[in-house]
């Protein structure tokens, strides 16, 4: 019996021995992120956070989560070195789950990875939806009034929804022009300067991956304004 009981602290003993080992040789293996978030304007975002994760499924509890920002906007973090997914987030009460309105987030997650030097930057631009379309709101002579409804399938009437314009069908981060909430209407009213764009709608915010299929629209100066519905696909 004493021979059984020496051989398992014998075990435990050398499995320590590993850990510590592996610990140990894992020391020194980090890198810093750090960076500044700011707002659309480009001003330094106090007491937002950076949410780290180990994949790009980031409606979850984070693996990594920054201090908050200084009052510069400025956060740095140590992590062990490795692939990771950030985002920016001005919230209050729960780290994860359902964005309120209010809250203010950098969209799409950034893939970080350790440089040669092991100092990584990452800035990131938050808004809220309500930031996003008063700051693309303009009504100047060479902006061409878009206004319309968001339907469904059936052709009824969204509301909660809002209108994306983008110059692009990927949306990186933050779409390039952005509407206001829709009512139970519906209605939307968006100002693009010339250009080509995309138009997509969505019910969550940021909108990422949960954009309708846009459609193409060309801008040139001097056009008249238009009449667009957006039909948006419910998931």
């Amino acid at each position: 019996m004493k021979r059984q009981w020496l051989a398992v602290i014998m075990i435990l003993a050398v499995a320590a021995a590993a850990v510590f080992d592996w610990s140990n040789a894992l020391a020194g293996e980090t890198f810093v992120l750090r960076g500044k978030v700011l707002d659309p304007a480009g001003q330094g975002v106090e007491g937002a956070e950076v949410f780290i994760y180990d994949s790009a499924k980031t409606r979850r509890p984070a693996e990594f989560i920054t201090p908050k920002t200084d009052r510069d906007g400025q956060y740095a973090i140590e992590l062990p070195v490795g692939r990771y997914w950030a985002v920016a987030r001005v919230r209050q009460g729960v780290k994860f789950g359902p964005l309120l309105l209010g809250t203010r987030h950098s969209g799409e997650p950034v893939v970080i990875e350790p440089p040669a030097e092991r100092v990584a930057e990452q800035d990131f631009t938050v808004a809220d939806i309500r930031e996003v379309a008063r700051n693309k709101h303009r009504t100047r002579d060479d902006h061409v009034k878009i206004s319309g409804r968001v339907l469904d399938g059936s052709g009824a009437p969204v509301a909660n929804a809002y209108v994306i314009a983008h110059r692009g069908k990927e949306i990186a981060q933050l779409p390039d022009y952005i509407s206001g909430w829709t009512d139970e209407t519906g209605r939307y009213v968006l100002y693009l300067p010339p250009g080509n764009y995309f138009l997509g709608s969505a019910t969550v915010f940021p909108p990422g991956r949960a954009v309708s299929p846009g459609r193409a629209l060309s801008l040139v100066p001097g056009k008249i304004d238009m009449a667009i519905d957006v039909e948006i696909t419910l998931k």
